[in-house]
């Protein structure tokens, strides 16, 4: 699938993608740059399921163009009370310098999508136009969900390797995204190798060895 391809059976003008970054971006934005001809989209990774629910339904009401709705994929924390007690002794000075104290316990801040079944069933349900990954992937079952309701779905690569798992599992484009992104790059495994690639660099490198497009 070429370039125009990828256009035409997203439905979009322009070759435009909108970043879903998550807490940032709104119903509103992405409504107006679908409506201009491009992908708008929305990062509901830091969204409850009701909020993220909500947010889909209003750019829905706002445009009847496609967009993007982005989910973390990342592996779920994994409770540690020792290591966590040690940070939030650490931290206690900082706290005490404004006055306040530091938390009893650590929560999960951003759950993953790959555990949260009720995020599941709500973007299944929805079945937006198009839904794309980060930090990793769903399940198959998961996968196989959203292309059964012709959803487009898309994932991040930040290396060749990754890219490669995301072409295996069926996902129709991948989204380079380079060294530059900095700590929030999408890696699947942040204690892997990295070769730090910039995203120019990246982009030859996917697009040279993948057959599905690289955005």
């Amino acid at each position: 699938m070429q370039g125009q391809d990828i256009i035409k059976r997203i439905g979009l003008d322009w070759p435009i993608f909108q970043a879903p970054m998550a807490g940032v971006s709104t119903p509103e934005m992405a409504a107006a740059v679908s409506e201009a001809g491009g992908l708008g989209a929305l990062g509901i990774g830091a969204a409850t399921v009701d909020t993220a629910r909500e947010m889909i339904q209003k750019t829905s009401n706002l445009t009847q163009k496609p967009f993007n709705i982005n989910v973390f994929c990342h592996r779920p924390a994994q409770v540690d009370p020792a290591l966590e007690a040690g940070w939030l002794a650490q931290m206690a000075p900082l706290f005490a310098r404004f006055g306040a104290s530091p938390p009893k316990s650590l929560n999960e801040i951003y759950a993953s999508f790959c555990s949260d079944s009720a995020a599941q069933q709500m973007l299944l349900a929805e079945a937006p136009a198009v839904v794309s990954f980060h930090f990793g992937l769903p399940d198959a079952e998961i996968i196989q969900g959203f292309k059964s309701k012709g959803v487009f779905l898309m994932a991040t690569a930040t290396s060749l390797k990754e890219a490669l798992a995301i072409q295996a599992a069926g996902i129709d484009a991948v989204v380079a995204q380079g060294w530059e992104a900095g700590g929030h790059r999408g890696l699947f495994d942040p204690d892997a190798p990295d070769a730090g690639l910039k995203t120019p660099d990246l982009t030859a490198e996917l697009v040279a060895d993948l057959s599905i497009p690289v955005v």
